[in-house]
């Protein structure tokens, strides 16, 4: 309990940094978009404040937090990306950690579109398929890391599934042709 405890608190000032970081770099090009970032972060450290301490919440209010996420990085990249969602009602009363989905959406943000000049689509799915949950993360332009490579995020997000649902769950990453990576985490789902 206390490692999960202490893996789920990492998460909310990793995330923090990365988005405040968004608003500095916008607040130098462009102040009106930097205040409307600002607003979506609001939005978004609510969603984790109301997350609680618990290490599980329902997929419909994590989709919540990355929403809110998603429209913050779009503000930063206006034009650059688009992020399609695709969430089968089923799923959404299934139980996921806290800040799950997010670190896979920002890797596609911090490995693929801050890298790119031309635009990239990024598609979130949730389904459940023979009482397991899926969720994947799938971009057309990326390229796939090594694990050496791996953000914080996603070593942390390991650590999470093993310690919740251990061989129940996992986390697999793949290079999709000709180009884009797919990230596809694996829950148990008993609803």
């Amino acid at each position: 309990q206390a490692q999960l405890q202490r893996l789920t608190q990492q998460m909310q000032p990793h995330f923090l940094f990365n988005a405040l970081n968004t608003v500095s770099s916008l607040m130098r090009s462009d102040v009106e978009k930097a205040d409307a970032t600002l607003i979506q972060l609001a939005e978004v450290l609510r969603a984790t404040l109301d997350a609680g301490e618990q290490p599980e919440t329902g997929l419909d209010a994590e989709l919540r937090l990355v929403r809110a996420y998603s429209r913050v990085m779009e503000e930063r990249f206006a034009g650059r990306v688009t992020v399609s969602w695709d969430i089968a009602d089923a799923a959404l009363a299934c139980k996921v950690p806290v800040m799950s989905i997010q670190p896979l959406l920002e890797n596609v943000f911090k490995h693929t579109v801050e890298r790119r000049r031309q635009p990239t689509s990024i598609v979130v799915r949730a389904r459940i398929e023979e009482s397991t949950l899926l969720v994947s993360v799938k971009d057309d332009g990326g390229t796939l890391l090594t694990e050496a490579d791996a953000g914080t995020g996603l070593k942390n997000l390991r650590q999470r599934l093993a310690v919740l649902y251990g061989d129940a769950a996992g986390l697999a990453l793949e290079q999709l042709s000709p180009a884009g990576v797919r990230a596809v985490m694996r829950l148990p789902c008993a609803c």
